[in-house]
């Protein structure tokens, strides 16, 4: 795997959608882009308020109010500029665009222009070389929308205007050749594990699986490499998206799948339909017909759009608690 390596004029731009991300999965590129004297900016699209559980422990408080989450936003905030500190970044460089915790996948299907509109505010007044977000195949739903925001951000700009490179955190992916590194030293992996025990609020139940970051090198990827066994399958087809899919027997099964797209035109939005045996309507008024039916183990889903989008994400899960079983896929374009 080649290794990552970064110049003084370099500009980066950094997408995490939570207070922490930012140490998970570029502590070591943040010092190194320090190091050589590239302009760095943080962007935070999330405060994580709605991590309640952490939150409940510490303040010793079973019920929480919007203005109790409100507070723990501001200290997950507060923990973030310190861990940059720690970094060597600029803490007073940091954006925290208060989008609301673990609904940033529904703020793209209501209004995906409201969170596009500010990035796009950002890259033009930064002009960034390198921009990281996370993986669109995060499972993390928050995280697979931030991608989905830059891979947007990435389609309406100039070709070769920057490069997009993605951090996995929480994916298990498919080998890539396109993949990169930064190995780091010894010293660059302590000084990352410092910056993540900065995140005091996180470590409360998943200590060990923040700190396990601080050993391993830094893995870039393209935002779009597929989990290692791939469920879904996405082609879009002029205004038509076919969508065939497996999901395995498990615990989740007693859920109704739910089909997410987000797509971008004129503007960037999205729908979900769930996927019931009775009946799919109401469609949305982006889609002018849907037919799905099952083949062997698999199901087939015909979605027919009012417009055709320049790009098509897709997301199959059957939702249940905050995870998903997967993030969003690209669906590739065939010819018309």
């Amino acid at each position: 795997m080649s290794e990552l390596s970064l110049r003084k004029d370099d500009r980066i731009l950094g997408l995490f959608p939570h207070p922490d991300d930012e140490s998970l999965g570029a502590g070591i590129l943040l010092q190194r882009a320090t190091a050589v004297g590239a302009a760095v900016l943080p962007v935070f699209l999330t405060s994580g308020e709605a991590n309640a559980w952490p939150q409940r422990v510490l303040d010793r408080k079973l019920v929480l109010t919007a203005e109790d989450q409100k507070r723990f936003g501001l200290r997950r905030q507060g923990e973030a500029r310190e861990a940059l500190a720690t970094l060597g970044v600029n803490p007073d460089a940091a954006v925290f665009l208060a989008f609301p915790d673990t609904t940033l996948t529904a703020l793209l299907l209501a209004n995906g222009e409201s969170a596009l509109e500010p990035l796009r505010n950002l890259v033009r007044e930064f002009q960034p070389t390198l921009v990281l977000a996370p993986l669109l195949a995060d499972c993390h739903p928050d995280h697979s929308a931030t991608a989905a925001l830059a891979l947007a951000l990435f389609t309406e700009a100039k070709s070769g205007s920057f490069r997009l490179l993605a951090y996995p955190t929480h994916a298990n992916l498919a080998s890539s050749q396109e993949a990169t590194q930064i190995a780091g030293t010894a010293a660059e992996k302590a000084l990352k594990r410092r910056a993540i025990a900065v995140h005091c609020s996180q470590l409360v139940f998943r200590r060990r699986f923040h700190l396990k970051f601080a050993g391993a090198p830094e893995v870039f990827l393209p935002l779009t490499t597929p989990p290692r066994t791939p469920q879904v399958k996405a082609t879009l087809e002029g205004n038509v998206l076919h969508v065939s899919f497996h999901l395995p027997l498990s615990w989740r099964s007693l859920r109704k799948p739910v089909l997410t797209v987000v797509t971008l035109q004129a503007s960037l939005g999205g729908f979900s339909l769930r996927l019931s045996q009775r009946q799919l309507a109401p469609l949305p008024p982006q889609v002018q017909r849907c037919r799905w039916q099952r083949e062997g183990k698999s199901l087939r889903v015909l979605v027919e759009l009012a417009n055709a989008p320049e790009l098509a994400l897709v997301k199959v899960s059957r939702p249940a608690f905050l995870y998903d079983e997967m993030g969003f896929v690209l669906a590739d374009k065939a010819s018309v």
